[in-house]
C-alpha cells in the first residue's frame, strides 16, 4: 500500500525540492499544491500526511492547520518553517501539529526519519482501528447464534441493557456463553470504544483479589515490588466484567459495595484516593438469592449488581438452535484448519448431537465437534467420533441414508397392524401443538379398515416408545426422532409419565 502525501508550499522550487526527495520512496505517493485554499479542497481525499509550509499569502499554514484539526483530525501534519518563525512552528506543535522542518539543509536531512515516524504512527491507528472494528462486529447481537424463543429474549435483553450504564447481572449455567454476552453489550454500547477489562474471581487467591481489583502500592506486602494498577482503573471509561461473582468472600464484597457506591476506590497499602468510571457487568452460575438467605452474600451488594439481570438458558432449553450452533462450530473450524476440507457430518451424528442433553451446554458441545473432526478417519463423522455418552438408540442404517431418503421417510413412518407406530429409528419429528383441522391416516384396527387422527398417532407413539424404553426419557426421545424437552411436555400433555 502507498502512502499518500500532500506538499503544500507556495515556494515552488522547494515544493519540487520536498517532493523529489519523497518520490525515492516507493511507497510514497506525493503530490503537490501551492496554496492553502488549494489544499483544503483536496482534503476529502484524506492523504496519510501534510508537508505543511507556514508562511503563504492568503490562508497560511496555521489557518489550515486549524481546519485541518477541526474537519479531519485523523490527518498527522508536518509543519515546514524558515528559519526565522520558529516560535511560529512551536505555536503550531501546541495547535496539534506533529512536527516541523526547517528550510535548511540540516532539517532537509531529517526528514526522511520524521515522515517514517509519522506514518509507522498512522499504520499503527489504524490496525488498532481495524482490530477494534472487527471484535465490535465480532460480538454484536447479529453475531451470535442461536433462533429459539430463549435466545431472542437474550437478544432483546442485551439491546436494552446497551442504553445506559446500569449494572449487568449475567446468570446461566457454566459453558452457556456468559462472557460472550457481557462483550457483546459493550461492544454495542456508549463505551465500546473503551477497554473491555476481565476478572475471573473463580481464578484469583483469595489473598490477591483486593490488589487485583484495585491495584496496590509498593511495599504495601511481601512481594509487592512495584506499584500495581488494578483491574477498576484499567477499565476506567470503559467496562469491567466480573466472572463467577459468587465466588467472593464476604469481606472483598463490602469494599466492592463501597467502590461501586463511591465511584473511587484506594490501592492497597495506599491513601490516596483514585476516581473511576466503569460500567460493571458481573456474571454467576449460582443461585445468589439461596447465597444471601444463606448469608454468603450481600444482600446490598445484590440490590447494586443485579440492576438489569440477564438470565441465559441452557442448551437442553433451546432445541432448534444446537444444530445451528454444531454446524457454525463445524464450518469455523474447518475454516482454520483446511486440512479437514471435505468433512461432513453424517445424518446418525446430527441425530445424536440433536438429542444429547449437552450438561456443559456451548462449551461441551464445541469440544464434542472440534474433537470428533480430529477423531473420523473417514470424511463423514459417525455418532462413535462425537465420544458423547448418553446416546443410546441409534439405527445401525442411519449413518448410510441420505437426506434426502430421511426426509421421505420421516412423511412414511412404517405403521404396525396393530395400529400402532412400530419404533422407528428415524420417523416424524412429533410436534407438541394440536392441530385444529387433523389429518386422517387410513391404517388397519384389528384386521378392520379404520380412520385415526395424526394426534391419536401421535399418543399412541409416544406412549408405545415410553413403555418400551421402560420410561427412560431420553431413550425414548431418540427413538422418536425429538428432543428431550419436547418428549416431556407431550408425555405431560398426553398423561402419560408415572
Amino acid at each position: 500500500m502507498k502512502y499518500r502525501i500532500y506538499v503544500v508550499d507556495d515556494d515552488r522550487h522547494y515544493a519540487r525540492m520536498l517532493s523529489y526527495r519523497l518520490d525515492k520512496n516507493a511507497n510514497y505517493h506525493v503530490k503537490v499544491f501551492h496554496s492553502g485554499e488549494e489544499v483544503l479542497k483536496a482534503l476529502g481525499d484524506k492523504p496519510d500526511l501534510l508537508l505543511l509550509d507556514i508562511m503563504m499569502p492568503g490562508i497560511d499554514g496555521i489557518e489550515v492547520l486549524r481546519q485541518v484539526n477541526t474537519r479531519y483530525p485523523e490527518i498527522p501534519v508536518i509543519m515546514v518553517s524558515a528559519q526565522g518563525v520558529i516560535d511560529t512552528a512551536v505555536e503550531a506543535m501546541k495547535i496539534g501539529a506533529y512536527d516541523y522542518i526547517t528550510k535548511g539543509q540540516d532539517d532537509l536531512v531529517k526528514l526522511d526519519s520524521i515522515v517514517r515516524n509519522v506514518l509507522e504512527k498512522v499504520s499503527l491507528e489504524r490496525e488498532v482501528e481495524s482490530l477494534r472494528t472487527e471484535v465490535s462486529e465480532k460480538y454484536q447481537v447479529s453475531g451470535m447464534i442461536g433462533d429459539s424463543p430463549a435466545m431472542n429474549n437474550v437478544y432483546r435483553m442485551i439491546q436494552k441493557a446497551t442504553r445506559g450504564d446500569l449494572t449487568v447481572a449475567i446468570q446461566g449455567e457454566s459453558g452457556t456463553g456468559k462472557e460472550l454476552v457481557a462483550k457483546a453489550i459493550h461492544y454495542a454500547s456508549g463505551r465500546k470504544r473503551g477497554p473491555f477489562v476481565i476478572v475471573n474471581c473463580a481464578a484469583i487467591p483469595r489473598d490477591l483479589m483486593e490488589s487485583e481489583f484495585f491495584g496496590h502500592e509498593k511495599g504495601s506486602f511481601t512481594g509487592a515490588h512495584a506499584r500495581k494498577i488494578g483491574k477498576f482503573e484499567q477499565a476506567d471509561g470503559g467496562t469491567i466484567f466480573l466472572d463467577e461473582i459468587g465466588e467472593l468472600d464476604l469481606d472483598l464484597q463490602a469494599k466492592l459495595l463501597r467502590a461501586l457506591q463511591e465511584g473511587e476506590l484506594t490501592r492497597v497499602g495506599g491513601s490516596d484516593t483514585i476516581e473511576f468510571n466503569a460500567r460493571v457487568i458481573s456474571a454467576t452460575n449460582k443461585d445468589v438469592v439461596t447465597m444471601i438467605r444463606s448469608g454468603n452474600f450481600r444482600e446490598d451488594l445484590y440490590y447494586r449488581l443485579f440492576q438489569f439481570p440477564v438470565p441465559l438458558p441452557p442448551l437442553r432449553e433451546r432445541e432448534q438452535d444446537v444444530l445451528l450452533l454444531t454446524n457454525y462450530i463445524f464450518r469455523e473450524y474447518i475454516k482454520a484448519h483446511q486440512e479437514f476440507k471435505g468433512k461432513k457430518i453424517s445424518l446418525a451424528a446430527h441425530r445424536a448431537i440433536a438429542n444429547h442433553t449437552w450438561p456443559g451446554n456451548v462449551r461441551e458441545l464445541k469440544s464434542a465437534v472440534e474433537r470428533a473432526i480430529l477423531m473420523s478417519d473417514s470424511q463423514e463423522i459417525s455418532v462413535a467420533d462425537l465420544m458423547i455418552t448418553d446416546i443410546n438408540t441409534i439405527s445401525p442404517w442411519a449413518d448410510r441414508m441420505t437426506l434426502a431418503e430421511a426426509a421421505e421417510r420421516s412423511f412414511t413412518a412404517p405403521v404396525s397392524s396393530g395400529s400402532q407406530l412400530e419404533s422407528p429409528s428415524i420417523s416424524t419429528p412429533l410436534s407438541d401443538q394440536s392441530d385444529d383441522n387433523p389429518v386422517m391416516l387410513e391404517v388397519g384396527a384389528d384386521g378392520n379398515d379404520g380412520i385415526v387422527s395424526l394426534e391419536e398417532l401421535k399418543h399412541r407413539a409416544v406412549e408405545r416408545s415410553y413403555r418400551l424404553c421402560d420410561g427412560n426419557v431420553d431413550r425414548a426421545a431418540v427413538q422418536l426422532g425429538i428432543g428431550r424437552a419436547t418428549m416431556y411436555r407431550l408425555l405431560k400433555k398426553y398423561d402419560i409419565m408415572e
